[in-house]
């Protein structure tokens, strides 16, 4: 059991070193992600984003549901934010 601690420790120092020193709220990262696959996000259709500190699934999951009763087609992604790896 201490070896498999051991190693999961090893692997949180490992990945510790791609999370940035400082908060960068910026999307200049992810900009030249886009540009890089030609823009894609440019040839979406209608896009609703749910952005805040607490309710985004509820209000999500509202938004989905009124939209597919509507007869709409509904794709959501969603993105945690980390505070911990484990």
């Amino acid at each position: 059991m201490i070896d498999a601690k051991v190693a999961v420790e090893a692997a949180l120092k490992r990945f510790e070193r791609f999370n940035p020193t400082e908060r960068v709220l910026t999307l200049d990262r992810l900009l030249v992600v886009l540009e890089t696959l030609g823009n894609p996000h440019l040839d979406l259709p209608p896009t609703i984003h749910v952005a805040g500190t607490n309710g985004k699934g509820s209000t999500t999951a509202f938004i989905r549901a009124m939209a597919e009763a509507a007869g709409l087609k509904v794709h959501v992604s969603t993105s945690p934010h980390l505070v911990r790896f484990n």
